[in-house]
């Protein structure tokens, strides 16, 4: 009866949103520092006030609000309702904190985290739902820089917490979510608990401030038996130079959320709105930015896998190949099965963008795509390296003749880039897009000779006269689609006398609207279909 209850009382509160979009679990696989199985929360028999109580959460998932009338800030904030650690206030401080935040804009995300008394389930939940909201940036339109915590009572100890151990892991990695950062970018603490500790009421010595702590917004009441609490986290955040800005109200207790009735109610939504304005500003220029979602730091290995289990793919041809597509959030994610090389020749994890040669023109391309398709279809023990060696604007005429083009020697680069490939694994193909510069009345009828030639040296450098080559066709958008359409004809049928070629169609594939590259959708499609094409060849 209990879950037929809570089944209802859900039913109806999405149906006050229809912003509702999706319930995301935040562990797939085992949940960690849990002996209980997976099930539904549970509703309790107290519905006081007319509050949705659940406990006995074993499965923590984070419930989406998407705002139909975006800001433009772009910034996602999770919602950590509370209830001692025993229960979740889960519509007060939940669903109703999250439609105000529609209501201005912002895209929210209500955290369901583990209850009753698992105060260390609760923080590995919390630290996972900021990674896992990262992860999903691109999906709902948010800026990585951008991602707060709102919490009440015991949620705003969790949020704090949360805030101010980022680079304190609270559990161990559990997949490539978990490479990304905890860090939350901005919070907010309403009337919160338990900030305080010890006889003299202190700051709680788990909170660990530095000069990564993130701004904060704090509200509470005079009247409030947890008031204290909201008092020492503003001044030990003052005493460690963070931003914060703290508001005590005469009077209003505990426990208000957003219900009428209640004067703290009304004015604190009032000043928290004004606040994040400041703290989420429209980043209106943020997706020109080329770079803006570049990692910040490459991750080299401490131990190399087995050169057996390592096969190598060479990326090679001109800027479709190289990469111009915007990178995203999804595309840093790192796999620890998926290297690369830096341009020191480091192997390091593979994070877009991989090549390197033109530092002011590169994006997204199609290799950490590649691989990661690639992952679920080859053994568990096997890693893949790429290795970049693509540059925009190079014609075919140009590799073949080892010509240095934008400061590279194409050929030579290479050769040594497969000897290097080959002291830590086995070129198992070459991935190549190119002929965007030859397609032109000139050039176009040496282009099957051509071919024929460079594949023939590409194979050679390998040692490996099957080597497979995959062969990217030009994209169907070209102001010059005329050209474009014959360099295409001329892949396929050359693709018909090499029978360890394979041709990767493109006609549904989009450009970035310059009608020349590819756009980052298509290039992770591209990568696919990479992927699709050489297991064609194993099974061959």
């Amino acid at each position: 009866m209990k879950f037929a209850l809570l089944a209802i009382s859900l039913f109806f509160t999405c149906l006050l949103s229809a912003q509702t979009e999706d319930i995301i679990t935040l562990w797939p696989d085992k949940v960690p520092n849990e002996s209980r199985p997976k099930q539904l929360p549970r509703q309790t028999d107290n519905t006081s006030n007319n509050v949705i109580r659940l406990t006995d959460v074993t499965n923590p998932t984070l419930t989406v609000f998407k705002p139909k009338h975006s800001n433009g800030s772009q910034a996602g904030i999770i919602v950590c309702p509370g209830g001692g650690y025993g229960i979740l206030a889960i519509d007060k401080e939940g669903y109703e904190i999250a439609e105000w935040l529609n209501n201005l804009g912002y895209t929210a995300f209500v955290l369901q985290y583990r209850v009753p008394k698992n105060q260390k389930g609760a923080s590995q939940d919390i630290q996972r739902s900021i990674k896992v909201v990262r992860s999903k940036a691109s999906e709902f339109d948010l800026d990585t820089k951008k991602i707060g915590l709102i919490g009440f009572s015991a949620g705003g100890h969790l949020s704090a917490l949360a805030s101010t151990n980022a680079t304190t892991s609270f559990y161990e990695p559990q997949d490539d979510i978990d490479t990304l950062s905890s860090k939350s970018n901005f919070t907010m603490l309403i009337y919160p608990a338990y900030l305080d500790k010890g006889e003299n009421k202190t700051i709680n010595p788990d909170f660990a401030l530095d000069k990564n702590t993130p701004p904060f917004f704090i509200f509470g009441t005079a009247d409030d038996q947890y008031g204290n609490s909201g008092l020492v986290m503003g001044q030990a955040l003052r005493d460690n130079k963070t931003p914060v800005e703290l508001h005590v109200y005469p009077e209003g207790g505990h426990g208000y959320g957003l219900r009428k009735g209640n004067v703290a109610a009304e004015i604190w939504p009032k000043l928290a709105e004004k606040w994040l304005k400041k703290m989420a500003k429209p980043a209106e220029k943020a997706k020109q930015d080329r770079t803006y979602n570049f990692p910040k730091a490459e991750v080299k290995l401490k131990a190399l896998p087995k050169k057996k289990d390592v096969w190598v793919f060479i990326m090679a041809g001109q800027s479709n190949m190289a990469g111009r597509g915007y990178v995203e959030p999804q595309d840093t994610i790192a796999s620890s099965r998926v290297l690369t090389i830096n341009k020191n020749n480091d192997i390091v994890l593979a994070k877009e963008p991989l090549h390197f040669y033109e530092p002011k023109m590169g994006g997204l391309d199609s290799g950490l795509s590649f691989a990661k398709n690639l992952l679920e279809e080859i053994p568990e023990n096997t890693s893949v390296l790429l290795i970049p060696t693509a540059v925009g604007g190079s014609s075919i005429s140009q590799w073949l003749g080892d010509v240095s083009h934008r400061d590279v020697k194409l050929l030579s680069n290479f050769k040594e880039k497969v000897a290097l490939a080959k002291k830590y694994g086995k070129v198992k193909g070459i991935l190549w897009h190119q002929g965007e510069s030859d397609a032109n009345p000139k050039k176009i009828p040496q282009h099957d000779e051509n071919l024929t030639a460079l594949f023939k040296t590409f194979r050679k450098s390998v040692g490996n006269k099957k080597l497979p080559i995959l062969v990217g066709e030009l994209g169907r958008y070209s102001k010059k689609d005329a050209l474009w359409s014959q360099m295409n004809s001329i892949i396929n049928e050359h693709a018909k006398g090499d029978q360890y070629m394979w041709v990767i169609k493109t006609d549904d594939l989009i450009d970035r609207g310059d009608a020349v590259h590819f756009n980052s959708e298509s290039q992770r499609l591209l990568g696919k279909r990479y992927a699709e094409a050489f297991l064609k060849t194993i099974k061959k």
